[in-house]
């Protein structure tokens, strides 16, 4: 099984975001893939959510597509009224609407392999306990003039501790609901599950706002479930793999293209676009 995940395509973001989704479907349709996963970070819109799935799904793309939402998408701007609760919900029409398999409601299986996923959310666990950071600051998400804008888009009923455990006990439901009828787990997160792939750089405010990135329990329950081979996630805009454990942790995200690629909008949407074979 051939399966392709990319992430952070962030089409509201620049020009260039918009302009190198059809080079990312262009590449998905050459990979001959039999599964294609995004893991978040479209559009904080919904017209243009829809739109970006539709283009995939309009492709020669003929295979299976999953999708979990991330924190952009689920920021509400235009309608503050909304909770992301309910923006979640939407999202997750949407992706039926667009012939997409929303993971965040329901696991997926394709030939005895099964596909779990989350948006998840963080918990201050990635904090760097050098710095002595209280959770109330945690919870302001503002350090030296800068801001996390989570803090003004999120609306999540209850607290950010809550809404991240809220997603790892729907992550385990869901794994636990298909694991002994698969024989093999792949786990698609939003945020990230692994203290191990966050970048942190010894100096503040990037660190503080590196306490965001995700939290330890989402990589706890991949470690602890042997089924579990890979975890799929993006957010964090660095290309990463790594391998903990028994688990490979997979990161493959388009980022912000603040500038044009050196080697061409193609080649990028090709090496960001990571496939891989189990």
């Amino acid at each position: 099984m051939k399966i392709g995940v990319i992430s952070d395509l962030h089409t509201d973001v620049t020009p260039l975001n918009k302009q190198i989704l059809p080079y990312i479907v262009q590449a998905a349709e050459k990979a001959e893939l039999n599964i294609f996963i995004l893991a978040g970070d479209l559009s904080p819109n919904l017209l243009e959510l829809a739109k970006i799935l539709t283009v995939f799904t309009e492709s020669n793309l003929n295979c299976p597509k999953l999708f979990v939402p991330g924190n952009h998408d689920i920021w509400v701007i235009e309608h503050p009224s909304v909770t992301s609760e309910k923006k979640s919900q939407a999202i997750a029409e949407i992706c039926r609407a667009c012939n997409f398999h929303a993971l965040g409601t329901a696991p997926f299986v394709l030939n005895g392999i099964g596909f779990c996923g989350t948006i998840g959310w963080y918990d201050y666990s990635f904090g760097r306990k050098k710095y002595n950071i209280s959770e109330e600051k945690y919870a302001s998400k503002q350090m030296l003039g800068s801001v996390w804008n989570d803090l003004h888009y999120a609306k999540w009923s209850g607290t950010d501790r809550e809404v991240a455990h809220r997603f790892e006990a729907d992550l385990r439901r869901q794994i636990d609901s298909i694991k002994d009828s698969v024989s093999q787990i792949i786990v698609t997160t939003h945020h990230v599950p692994f203290q191990e792939s966050v970048h942190y750089r010894g100096r503040l405010p990037w660190d503080f706002f590196s306490a965001f990135m995700g939290s330890r329990g989402l990589g706890e329950i991949c470690l602890k479930e042997p089924l579990i081979t890979h975890a799929l996630f993006g957010h964090t805009h660095m290309p990463i793999r790594q391998q903990l454990g028994d688990v490979t942790a997979i990161c493959s995200p388009v980022g912000y293209l603040r500038e044009p690629p050196a080697q061409g909008l193609p080649s990028y949407a090709a090496e960001r676009l990571t496939c891989l074979e189990i």
